[in-house]
């Protein structure tokens, strides 16, 4: 999905949890916030107010500049896809090097396990990264606004989609 100077805020409320044969099955009401008058700031961040459709909560999020998102957005995709790649250079020589005897007095690090350590993190970092940067929007801080004005950190009941 593309970033523009329009936003959508995807709100879940929790309806209920059902025990189930895997675990704890969370139904959630979710609602699609968006309308032509919902533009990113110009520059910087901005608050958004808004309530819960269900429940009529107040909540607040912030909302990043389309610049700004945009570069989050990249170095994320970038960073992603550069660990991703240097799985090309750190599996081959895994594989080089695994094959190869060391002599007992040789007391140096071992390559095998530096570059299993190395492939191991390049692929769940990339993956990571290459996720978050492709889902990225520049909607962040989801607080809820308590009677007298206060924002808290954690939301119960409810999530950004």
């Amino acid at each position: 999905m593309a970033l523009n100077e329009h936003y959508a805020l995807g709100i879940g409320c929790r309806m209920g949890v059902d025990g189930g044969l895997g675990g704890p099955m969370v139904k959630w009401s979710v609602a699609s916030l968006s309308a032509p008058e919902l533009r990113r700031p110009g520059s910087g961040e901005t608050d958004v107010a808004f309530s819960c459709p269900r429940c009529s909560k107040p909540f607040t999020v912030k909302v990043e500049s389309e610049g700004k998102a945009r570069v989050k957005r990249r170095i994320y995709l970038v960073l992603g896809w550069t660990l991703l790649l240097s799985l090309l250079v750190t599996l081959p020589l895994l594989f080089h090097f695994r094959g190869q005897t060391r002599e007992e007095s040789d007391t140096s690090t071992n390559p095998v396990g530096v570059l299993f350590a190395l492939s191991a993190v390049g692929f769940v970092a990339g993956l990571t990264f290459r996720s978050l940067g492709a889902r990225y929007e520049g909607v962040k801080k989801f607080r809820l606004v308590r009677p007298d004005g206060t924002k808290t950190a954690w939301v119960q009941g409810h999530r950004m989609f």
